[in-house]
Formats: structure tokens, C-alpha cells, sequence
């Protein structure tokens, strides 16, 4: 049995803070992409960090949750690199929510990522409206019981193998469950997620570990980690290789992983060619800013299974827009986020890697 195991993320944001504007934390290379750490993390992570200082806080104390933030990426995150340091302001100090700047500095001053963080209490009864709003779902019904097991006949899932050195090491902190049938064309991503750290680094459930559950501190990790929408959109010719992202693609991979699982392998989730160890997408996903409102504030334990609804407007020169809606496991709407990105043609990206004199 592999003695493997991987960076718990709600560990990691549990880090010792007081009450000054300053601290510092060393990230897990685990919960990344390559040597970067993953945009979503970040974005928890400095929530995580205005939560914590509110908590201490002599007059905002009680603002104890993030109502909203938006995050801006100016550079990224090399864990390998070492500490990153966070800084906080304070923009406005309100009774009922305030607003706290927190920023990411790593090699300082080399300033890494901003959020505009308004924290509240979420529990402060208020105007509550009936805006008539309802989602429309294209999935079929689940049982999240047998998704756990694997049982239910509408849905499979894909789960990332986890390789300390791989590239995709960020994806395996999610597993994606998905239908087995889809509308054509594909608009949109509807999926079902639970955590997935607490299993073996490329098979089933580590029953040595503590299950493990989502929380609102986890909330925009989720809203970066699910299945690419922009990966249906790329022209396919029949015969080729599939784009890596694409629901496509990622029947594909559950398929595989389903028959070595029915097989008895204990490391089911490898795959060849789903980008777990190298990088081998069309498309590389740039987040430029990323936002959240918090609707609703799960139960403190957590919930196993978050619902994820992603979809994109447009894609021009690159320029992408991105929604993102997390519901609970009734379908309660929980978080609204959405994203600024730039879609960049990854042989260029390599190109430059290769030779930038020709750039």
C-alpha cells in the first residue's frame, strides 16, 4: 500500500494567524498545477486569511464568514519558491460587514494576488425575497448514495490519479461525476464534485483517513477545479485525439478507470493519456480575476457532494467570460462566482518556452 498521501487543502488553510496585518505560510506543492499552486487555492486562501483576522478583530469579530470577494492574479504562486507572505488592510470597518483587502506577496515585494474580501455574519436575519429563480438542470436525477459507490446507472465518474511530481495533481482534489449522456451541443458543464484527497494517491478511499467534506472555506478551490467548459468547444477531426478536458475525453477516462476498478486494480485511476503526469491540453486556462458571492453557509461539519453548474457566454481573441454556480447536496443554491480568463494555444506557450529570441 502506497504511503503516498496528499496535502489536505482545510489543513493547509488552518494556519496560525494573530491579529497583525501581516503573516506568513508555506503552500503544499500538492494542490497545484506543474510548480504553480492552483488559482482556486489561492482564493481560499486569502479568504482564509481575511476570515481569520476579522475573528480576531475587536470590533468585527462577529463578520466571521466571506459574503464576497474578488481576487486579482498578477503573477503566480511557485510553492518551491518558499514562503508566501499576506498582508491586510482594512478598506471600511462597518457594523453590519467590512471590507478587508488581503494581498499574496512572494519574493517580496513581488505582489502575487489581491482580494477585496467583505466579510459578515451570515447567520444576521434580513430581507428575504422570493425572486421566482430557478435553475434548469439538463443532468438526469442521482442518488448521491450510490455515487459513492459507484452504483447509479445514469452517472460515472473520472478521478485524476495523484502523482507527487505529475502535472495535474490539482485535479485529483476533485472527483468529477458526470452523465453518461449529454445534450448536443454542449453549453454548459453540470457535474456533481466530492472531495478527493482522502483516498489512495491513485485508487479508492483510504479508510486510515478522516472522510472529508466540503466547507465555504473550500468554495472558490471548487469553483476553479471543475471540468473545462471551453474544452467542448474545440473543432474535433474524427480519428484524432480528443481535447484532454472535453466531456468527451472524460467519459473516456471514468470508462477506463471503470474497468480496471470491475478488475479489482487497486491503482484504477491511471490512465494513459489523461494529462495526470504531462501536460497535453490544446488549451491553457489563464484566470485573471475571479469573484464569489456567498448565498448560503453550509453546516460547519461540511457536505459530501457539491453540485457545480459552469458555463461560458463567448470566447473572443482569447478573451473568456465564466460563471460558476455551486449548489448544496438539495440543490440549494450556495455560491455565485464567475471568472475573467484569457485562453492561451498551448504550443505557443511552449514556443516561448523554447525560444523566446524568436518572440
Amino acid at each position: 500500500m502506497s504511503c503516498v498521501v496528499q496535502a489536505s487543502p482545510l489543513t493547509a488553510l488552518d494556519f496560525r494567524s494573530t491579529g497583525n496585518d501581516e503573516c506568513s505560510i508555506q503552500l503544499p506543492n500538492d494542490i497545484g498545477f506543474g510548480n504553480v499552486s492552483s488559482g482556486g487555492f489561492v482564493a481560499s486562501l486569502l479568504n482564509a486569511r481575511a476570515v481569520k483576522y476579522a475573528a480576531q478583530h475587536p470590533k468585527i469579530h462577529q463578520q466571521a464568514d466571506v459574503r464576497s470577494s474578488t481576487v486579482s492574479f498578477f503573477r503566480p504562486i511557485f510553492p518551491a519558491k518558499g514562503l508566501v507572505i499576506l498582508k491586510v488592510e482594512e478598506l471600511s470597518i462597518g457594523k453590519a460587514w467590512s471590507t478587508l483587502r488581503v494581498g499574496a506577496f512572494q519574493e517580496s515585494p513581488k505582489l502575487c494576488a489581491t482580494a477585496d474580501i467583505v466579510v459578515a455574519s451570515l447567520s444576521i436575519p434580513g430581507v428575504t425575497l422570493n425572486t421566482h429563480w430557478s435553475p434548469s438542470f439538463s443532468a438526469p436525477p442521482v442518488s448521491l448514495a450510490a455515487l459513492e459507490t459507484h452504483s447509479d446507472p445514469s452517472w460515472t465518474c473520472y478521478h485524476t490519479a495523484f502523482h507527487p511530481q505529475g502535472f495535474r495533481r490539482g485535479h485529483s482534489y476533485i472527483k468529477n461525476y458526470v452523465p453518461l449522456s449529454w445534450p448536443e451541443p454542449i453549453t454548459c458543464i453540470e457535474q456533481w464534485v466530492a472531495p478527493g484527497w482522502d483516498c489512495l494517491p491513485r485508487g479508492s478511499r483510504d479508510t486510515s483517513l478522516p472522510e472529508a467534506r466540503w466547507t465555504n472555506s473550500l468554495l472558490p478551490f471548487v469553483a476553479d477545479l471543475h471540468l473545462p467548459v471551453q474544452e467542448n468547444f474545440l473543432p474535433h477531426t474524427p480519428g484524432t485525439k480528443l481535447p484532454l478536458g472535453s466531456v468527451a475525453a472524460t467519459l473516456g477516462f471514468a470508462a477506463a478507470q471503470k474497468k480496471a476498478r470491475d478488475q479489482g486494480e487497486e491503482k484504477w485511476r491511471d490512465v494513459d493519456g489523461d494529462g495526470a503526469i504531462v501536460f497535453d491540453a490544446k488549451l491553457i486556462h489563464v484566470s485573471l480575476t475571479m469573484g464569489c458571492e456567498v448565498k448560503k453557509k453550509l453546516p460547519g461539519t461540511g457536505v459530501r457532494f457539491l453540485f457545480v453548474r459552469a458555463e461560458v457566454k463567448k470566447v473572443v481573441a482569447g478573451r473568456m467570460d465564466l460563471e460558476v454556480l455551486i449548489f448544496d447536496e438539495q440543490l440549494e443554491l450556495v455560491m455565485v462566482g464567475w471568472q475573467v480568463a484569457h485562453l492561451i494555444a498551448a504550443e505557443s506557450k511552449n514556443e516561448r518556452k523554447v525560444g523566446k529570441t524568436s518572440l
